[in-house]
């Protein structure tokens, strides 16, 4: 099991109305069962939440969990903020554009939007594969030498087969001439909660 909820939280403001974080709990392919595997979706989402608060994550994460052993599934959070005023609007705007094309099922539209637009905090998540610490922070070091100055290493999350960098923008060319096979994740969720029941 892990359990990132401490972790996430310290990564979470709610500075004005309207923000939130979206938190999916989602069932991997590699982790369904041979009977599952033939529906061909690499992620299914089970359930979904826009967390608008640290008491709304608090109040709901007992079912998070639940959810998580009960499909065998994990939780992963964007630790990059939106905020409710922004979706809306450009769910209008994609509303119109697609009534305009034909298309009068809006079913995922709120999904779509919210995974196409800008967030307000620019962070990235860099996919380590490994559990040597000493690598990992030799990682972080270099991270912060690159352009622009100052510490860019927000939290290091503990994943299944290393860990989540989180960082603020750095300069990714010097980062791929000396780590090329490395992941840098511009909009991706980090890893909230990994049940026992995935725990092999």
């Amino acid at each position: 099991m892990i359990d990132n909820a401490n972790l996430i939280k310290k990564l979470l403001n709610f500075e004005s109305e309207g923000d939130f974080y979206m938190l999916y709990v989602l069932k991997r392919k590699k982790d369904q069962s041979e009977g599952e595997r033939d529906n061909h979706q690499s992620v299914r989402t089970i359930k979904s939440y826009c967390i608008e608060s640290i008491e709304h994550l608090d109040k709901r994460y007992d079912e998070i969990k639940q959810l998580c052993e009960m499909f065998k599934a994990r939780a992963y959070i964007h630790v990059q903020k939106q905020n409710h005023k922004d979706v809306s609007l450009n769910m209008m705007v994609d509303l119109a554009q697609r009534i305009q094309n034909g298309r009068h099922n809006q079913k995922g539209l709120f999904d779509s939007v919210v995974g196409q637009i800008k967030t307000q905090e620019k962070r990235w998540i860099v996919d380590i594969d490994t559990t040597d610490y000493h690598a990992v922070t030799e990682l972080s070091q270099f991270i912060t030498s690159l352009r622009p100055e100052g510490v860019k290493v927000e939290y290091v999350i503990p994943t299944k087969n290393g860990y989540h960098l989180i960082t603020k923008r750095f300069d990714v060319m010097e980062f791929k001439k000396k780590y090329p096979d490395i992941d840098i994740q511009k909009k991706n969720p980090t890893l909230l909660y990994l049940p026992n029941s995935l725990d092999i």
